[in-house]
């Protein structure tokens, strides 16, 4: 398996959920209206956002529009974000923090998205009180250096226990783009 990239990005969930639930009724114009608007494609899944019904897609199930949902939200936690930082490494199960990061369950029902054959990424969100578990694991095995350097690189763990703490102080906890 090769290096996989996982995007770690502070967001204020509320309102990422507000729009991905409906109550911003005007968001395709907002989103198109944009600086840089996103790509024509994604307007259908920003118009089921816009009438409220992204809730009622199938979850964890395959859907034929399952990648496009998938970047829409993706456009909107990159105009949500405060701050991002973003991983490489290899995935390795005894690498366990950052295994979990990349391939846990999200941990927010409102946003567990469709799945698709065509490899888009896995969007999740990690509470405040899981990033300061997995902060704290993280700080565990940079300070007994119980950690496979040439699946996570020490640089790489440092990241991602800074990004987690911010993740965990914030109360907003952490969204992950796993692009695997």
């Amino acid at each position: 398996m090769g290096s996989q990239f996982l995007d770690l990005l502070l967001v204020d969930p509320a309102p990422l959920q507000a729009r991905i639930r409906g109550d911003v009724a005007d968001l395709v114009d907002a989103v198109y209206r944009a600086a840089e608007p996103p790509d024509e494609r994604l307007r259908p899944a920003f118009e089921v956002m816009a009438r409220g019904t992204f809730v009622f897609l199938p979850k964890r199930a395959e859907h034929p529009d399952g990648a496009m949902y998938g970047r829409a939200v993706e456009v909107l936690l990159a105009s949500f974000a405060q701050r991002k930082w973003s991983l490489e490494y290899y995935p390795d199960e005894s690498e366990s923090p950052l295994w979990e990061l990349s391939y846990r369950a999200c941990e927010a029902e409102w946003l567990d998205l469709p799945s698709s054959p065509s490899g888009i990424p896995a969007i999740a969100w990690r509470s405040p009180d899981t990033c300061r578990r997995l902060a704290s694991s993280i700080a565990q095995a940079l300070s007994s250096r119980s950690f496979n350097e040439r699946y996570s690189p020490e640089a790489t763990l440092r990241e991602a226990k800074e990004a987690l703490d911010v993740g965990s102080s914030s109360g907003h906890g952490l969204f992950t783009i796993f692009q695997g």
